[in-house]
């Protein structure tokens, strides 16, 4: 036979019994066929020859012929999955895959020819068929319900006598989990149940055996491409065996690969796959099927941990869909409709959507519940958890929640919605307004804090003034405190014209201003320089107290890479301004951020060699907080892994130097500088008395050792000192807005204090170094004000292109 255009005759799909007996028919003459929605589908399917199309008809009732089980090594039926993105692949399935498949469901369900079944999936899918394979290969009889599964029907009959059997996905056995009552004492009727593969929790298996006592219930687990590979006999099997799928049987296998995804080897397995080219293997070598399902093994039973296009990836930590609906569940009514799928997320790589089906659906309940959900798994989604409301969920024939489906939905309404309204400053009226103002393009929910939407310390002095401004005085470690608590602290505004200006802040502020004076020659705050290293450490102190505790929970160094766009961005614009407008002169590395590694005697134009190895230490610190360990480490010993960290630095530096001397470009490499980004941390992590002392004595240690007895050692070690054991000063509240303003944009003075100092030459023809200082500040304030407006509706009307990959079908 030429499998390269495979002959095959098209069934169109009905769930009918007359169907079913056309399928028979062709399985008993092996006439090879393929199922279609209609004439024009069978046209376009690759790799078939057409030779006719067969629209077998509705008709409903009962089918009673018998017909064994066939295990000839022919070409049965080419099944299609029921993937919904792009086009399904074809199963090749030979008579001996459905026939093995028949033969194992008959002898773990020990059928007879008493079997009466109600078939409560349709006919047209794999399960459904097979049940009636099944049940015709013991003479038994099946039932086609004429309006589909319907719980009063199947009462009535169980109660009547009319059947014993059911065979039933778990969607549809929830609905009699939410009313027992409809079942009732007809429930012990019942001999003979097969649960489809979806999955199903412990306690709903525990409640379904209890709803049936007397029926032997088995769950299969499985795929179009190897139907039945494990069985689960919930009537006889221990409470701990529940939440597994069960064991392989017969001369079925299952094992993991390396990476979790779970393999399947046996004769019920489908060994090739068609499409335009002809046949495909599906197996490898030895026979094995690599699924993309996940899963573990314990005592020789299979537990599913959920599909891996599903798995959620937020912010490096895993959440498999079906383990998180579980628990959403458990803390809402019985007969909640919902699902959970994962979306795109800016800050943490995948999102997590629950979606809530029905009229009146309770979002914020839900939201509610999947909060408390992923804090129990120990994660903290923060602005990433999304709540929709449908009217109903998308599923597959046989009950499967199409999650790609929900993901294209919810990404359909993110960019349909009427734009909103941008919101100025003047306008916002409430906390979580003012949330959604300073972090653009993020969803801030109530539970979320400062912390856990990726703020920093930049962000954390805009955020402070905006928020004073409005709303009164914030206490220490607001940070930390959710939306909710800060709107509940504003209603009781703090009316005090004294406010908290933090001494991190006023350290900022202060050597900014040193450096400015210093190009400008206002004066001269050291000879011996230092400011440049003291920033440095205040960066590895922001790193500590800002973005490591979220990154240790959510496992994402996304807040960052955020921080790193914050302050390349303006950078290298900067940069080709001088270069198209000033200087004229093309230079890659000024442009690439990288002129800190060019002698500078080669660079002819402007450099900002500070933002150059500022920028590479964060990104060192992205890539080191990307080691699962190194987070534990912090997590477990902060203090310690920082001093640790520190050590390294400094040795990193001597031993860097010892072979090749900085002076070249005057120290301005990222190991020069090191030592006091991880300093930096070491003081962030001190939270007591004692901790405190020892810090404080590494710090003058180390500020001596570099600086020696000179002035940039006494600025320097008295700003550790303050930082150290002052962490905010009471001041007027006019004060804390100017030091704020200036600590806040000092990124933003820096890039531009060269060029306003130029201006004022060219202006006055001769150095004005107190105006010029002081113009320095104001132009570098106003410029940061414009770009983070402009940032801002930049990020307010991003949009993001959403992919999901489909759901696999019910074997």
């Amino acid at each position: 036979m030429d499998f390269q255009k495979l002959q095959a005759t098209a069934v169109v799909r009905r769930n009918s019994i007359a169907f079913v007996e056309t399928l028979f028919s062709l399985y008993a003459e092996r006439r090879p066929l393929v199922l279609v929605s209609g004439e024009s589908q069978a046209a376009e399917l690759p790799g078939l020859e057409i030779t006719r199309t067969i629209d077998p008809g509705e008709r409903a009732g009962w089918f009673t012929a018998r017909h064994p089980a066939i295990l000839d090594d022919l070409p049965a039926q080419v099944s299609y999955t029921s993937g919904t993105e792009g086009l399904p692949k074809g199963i090749l399935l030979t008579h001996r895959n459905l026939g093995y498949t028949t033969e194992r469901i008959v002898e773990e369900m020990r059928l007879t020819d008493e079997v009466r079944e109600y078939v409560g999936v349709p006919a047209t899918f794999s399960f459904g068929m097979a049940r009636f394979r099944a049940v015709s290969a013991v003479g038994g009889k099946s039932y086609m319900p004429p309006r589909g599964f319907d719980p009063l029907e199947l009462a009535r009959m169980l109660g009547s006598g009319e059947v014993n059997s059911l065979s039933a996905v778990p969607t549809l056995l929830r609905i009699l989990l939410a009313d027992p009552k409809i079942i009732g004492d007809a429930g012990a009727r019942l001999r003979w149940m097969e649960i489809g593969s979806q999955h199903m929790t412990g306690d709903e298996k525990r409640r379904i055996r209890a709803m049936f006592p007397n029926a032997l219930i088995v769950q299969h687990y499985g795929l179009t491409e190897a139907s039945r590979s494990t069985f689960l006999q919930i009537s006889g099997a221990s409470d701990g065996m529940l939440d597994s799928v069960g064991r392989p049987v017969g001369e079925g296998e299952v094992q993991l690969s390396p990476d979790g995804r779970i393999r399947i080897r046996g004769p019920q397995v489908a060994r090739s796959r068609i499409d335009a080219e002809g046949l495909h293997d599906l197996t490898d070598a030895e026979g094995w099927l690599q699924t993309n399902d996940l899963g573990h093994l314990r005592d020789g039973y299979l537990y599913f941990d959920g599909r891996a296009d599903d798995l959620i990836n937020c912010g490096g930590q895993k959440v498999v869909p079906d383990q998180l609906e579980e628990r959403i569940r458990a803390r809402l009514p019985s007969d909640a409709q919902l699902a959970v799928a994962k979306v795109p997320d800016l800050q943490r790589g995948d999102g997590v959507l629950v979606a809530i089906a029905g009229e009146g659906a309770p979002v914020a309940k839900v939201k509610e519940a999947a909060t408390a959900a992923l804090q129990e798994m120990g994660i903290s989604a923060g602005s990433a958890l999304h709540v929709m409301a449908l009217d109903a969920l998308p599923v597959t024939g046989t009950g499967k929640v199409q999650r790609r489906i929900l993901a294209e939905e919810f990404a359909l309404r993110q960019t349909t919605a009427p734009a909103p309204t941008p919101v100025e400053p003047g306008e916002i009226g409430d906390v979580l307004a003012l949330f959604r103002h300073e972090f653009p393009g993020q969803e801030v929910l109530p539970g979320d804090t400062f912390e856990t939407l990726g703020g920093d310390s930049l962000h954390y002095i805009q955020f402070s003034l905006a928020f004073e401004s409005r709303f009164g005085q914030l206490p220490d470690g607001w940070e930390r405190m959710s939306v909710s608590e800060l709107q509940d602290l504003s209603e009781t505004k703090n009316a005090s014209t004294w406010r908290r200006l933090e001494t991190v802040t006023l350290t900022r502020a202060f050597f900014m201003i040193c450096i400015v004076a210093l190009h400008t020659q206002a004066f001269v705050y050291s000879s011996n320089w230092g400011a440049a290293y003291f920033l440095v450490l205040l960066a590895g102190y922001s790193v500590a107290r800002f973005q490591l505790p979220e990154i240790i929970r959510s496992g994402s160094v996304r807040t960052l890479l955020g921080t790193i766009r914050y302050v390349a961005v303006p950078a290298i614009l900067m940069d080709v301004f001088l270069e198209l407008f000033i200087t004229r002169k093309f230079e890659l590395p000024s442009l690439l951020l990288v002129s800190n590694y060019v002698p500078p005697h080669d660079i002819k134009g402007y450099t900002f060699y500070f933002i150059e190895f500022y920028l590479q230490l964060l990104i060192f610190a992205a890539l080191l907080f990307s080691f699962r360990r190194v987070r534990e480490a912090f997590r477990e010993r902060p203090l310690l892994s920082a001093f640790i960290l520190f050590l390294i630095m400094v040795a990193i530096d001597r031993t860097i130097e010892h072979f090749w001397d900085g002076n070249w470009n005057y120290h301005r490499s990222p190991w020069n500088y090191g030592w006091c980004f991880a300093l930096g941390m070491v003081i962030a992590a001190a939270k007591d008395a004692r901790s405190r002392l020892f810090v404080l004595g590494l710090s003058l240690v180390a500020v001596f050792a570099a600086w020696h007895l000179t002035s940039a050692a006494y600025y320097v070690g008295g700003a550790c000192i303050l930082i150290i054991f002052v962490q905010s000063l009471l001041v007027p509240a006019w004060v804390k807005i100017v030091v704020a303003e200036i600590a806040g944009a000092s990124m933003f003075i820096y890039l531009t204090h060269f060029q306003v100092i130029r201006l004022m030459g060219k202006a006055f023809g001769e150095p004005h170094p107190w105006p010029s200082l002081v113009l320095a500040i104001l132009f570098g304030v106003a410029s940061m004000r414009v770009y983070a407006s402009i940032d801002r509706k930049i990020m307010q009307s991003r949009l993001l292109t959403w992919t999901m990959r489909r759901e696999p079908s019910a074997g």
